[in-house]
């Protein structure tokens, strides 16, 4: 964070990065409900597939 750079690459984390992490907790992912690494991946990749879901359908142009 002590260069200019690094200061303009964390400004647009807000935009991307801190999003998705706000509708993750908003549609449930507070905390896992399953045990284990591969348990809990499949949770948050089921989260980030909804998430790219969701998205893409917003970016989609309205139908007339």
């Amino acid at each position: 964070m002590g260069t200019d750079e690094a200061k303009a690459i964390y400004e647009h984390r807000a935009a991307t990065a801190e999003l998705a992490n706000a509708q993750a907790k908003n549609r449930g992912l507070r905390q896992f409900t399953v045990r284990g690494t591969v348990k809990a991946k499949a949770v948050a990749l089921w989260f980030a597939l909804a998430h790219n879901m969701t998205r893409c359908w917003a970016l989609l142009p309205a139908e007339a």
